[in-house]
């Protein structure tokens, strides 16, 4: 009988990714170009021509993205701590960490490969460092009660990301490091149930997430940390860990329950951090970031159909994309919100995509990196910002299995 969680085999989206790298390394064999030097970008092209969404930008414009992303990925290696880590707050560790390696991945980086593949190697080897014995990933100890910005605050999405991560390069890594991804998310997956299934106070709450540990003491769920975790249970499932569809199921009625059919609320967005019925006296308005997340973890979920998804397209679509100092959480809002046209596609993307690009690319330094954001994001630093900078950039690449289309 097999285990809840056991690994199956590398899933199809892991092995696409490893044979367009090996297709990409045996071109450059056949066509005599270089192998890069061990700090040198590979430069390859990586815009699949018949890609539907490859028609957003002009191929200048997507060449000023290739090379937006490369020099971000340049100082990104430039900033790594000899224990692995890249810089940041220790509250947001190894979150971070995790997602500068989603942002080599998504560039076509592998570990133990190429010009960053120590680096990568190094990384996982440090995520999984952080794994402590309840089975959540967290660099600092984390006690209740849950206070603003604290261990206990941010637990749920270090171990979120940390699991989302490591589910994307499962299939990339190979011996022990393999081995202890697998033990690594095998105990993961057992404790983010554990969280998703605890007993919440309101029953819209059920089936979803929320910051603190063991849990809000309210036994709350909410739009942000549900999204995170979700992905993570998708990337798990991609990599064929035993991931029940129940699990997804309750998730995703969750989010589902935070969507905002009032069209006289949709001034900020479409889907709100709760869901009304669970804080009806709070001031719980739709967020851009709420919106894009909510969009990109139902479709990913299959419920694309969702009343919610049509109506986020029809937001977007109304407004501009708004610029770094327009808003809170520019960049998680960023990220979100590339992934989530790239998934939806057509118009959307076509008429999304340009103006995010065009607002990342003014703003990216002569270092390579992005400047740190504002508000809160400002504590994390320019790892963070550009980290999701380039993966904002990178969907319409389809390298990261979990957002493959």
């Amino acid at each position: 009988m097999r285990r809840p969680f056991d690994r199956l085999r590398p899933s199809a989206a892991h092995v696409r990714v490893l044979a367009i790298l090996s297709v990409g390394i045996l071109a450059s064999a056949m066509y005599g170009r270089p192998v890069p030097a061990q700090e040198e970008p590979l430069r390859a092209p990586l815009m699949a021509e018949s890609s539907d969404l490859s028609s957003a930008l002009p191929p200048g414009e997507w060449a000023r993205v290739e090379t937006a992303v490369d020099q971000g990925l340049q100082w990104l290696a430039q900033q790594q701590a000899d224990d692995g880590s890249f810089p940041s707050d220790e509250i947001a560790q190894p979150a971070v960490t995790s997602m500068a390696v989603m942002a080599f991945l998504s560039r076509g980086h592998t570990p133990g490969h190429g010009p960053y593949g120590g680096r990568i190697s190094r990384a996982i080897d440090y995520v999984l460092s952080t794994q402590r014995r309840p089975g959540y990933f967290s660099l600092l100890p984390v006690t209740p009660p849950s206070q603003h910005l604290t261990p206990s605050q941010t637990v749920t999405y270090n171990h979120a990301i940390a699991g989302f991560m490591l589910g994307e390069v499962y299939g990339m890594t190979a011996g022990e490091q393999s081995r202890k991804v697998e033990a690594a998310l095998a105990k993961a997956l057992v404790f983010h149930r554990e969280v998703q299934a605890r007993k919440k106070t309101h029953a819209s709450d059920h089936g979803g997430w929320r910051y603190g540990y063991p849990e809000s003491p309210n036994g709350a769920s909410d739009m942000s940390v549900t999204g995170w975790a979700l992905m993570f249970l998708r990337s798990a499932r991609n990599a064929e860990f035993n991931v029940p569809k129940q699990y997804f199921d309750e998730g995703m009625d969750f989010v589902e329950r935070c969507y905002e059919p009032d069209a006289a609320l949709r001034e900020q967005g479409v889907f709100r951090y709760r869901p009304l019925a669970s804080a009806p006296n709070e001031n719980l308005q739709p967020t851009l970031a709420n919106t894009a997340s909510a969009m990109l973890t139902l479709t990913l979920g299959g419920r694309h159909e969702h009343e919610g998804v049509s109506a986020g397209v029809r937001w977007f679509r109304a407004r501009d994309y708004p610029r770094p100092w327009q808003g809170t959480y520019f960049y998680l809002s960023t990220y979100y919100s590339s992934q989530a046209m790239a998934q939806v596609g057509g118009e959307a993307w076509s008429e999304i995509f340009p103006q995010i690009a065009r607002n990342l690319l003014e703003e990216q330094v002569d270092s390579g990196a992005w400047p740190p954001g504002s508000g809160t994001e400002e504590r994390f630093g320019s790892t963070y910002s550009t980290s999701l900078a380039i993966l904002a950039l990178t969907p319409a690449y389809q390298l990261l299995p979990i957002y493959q289309r």
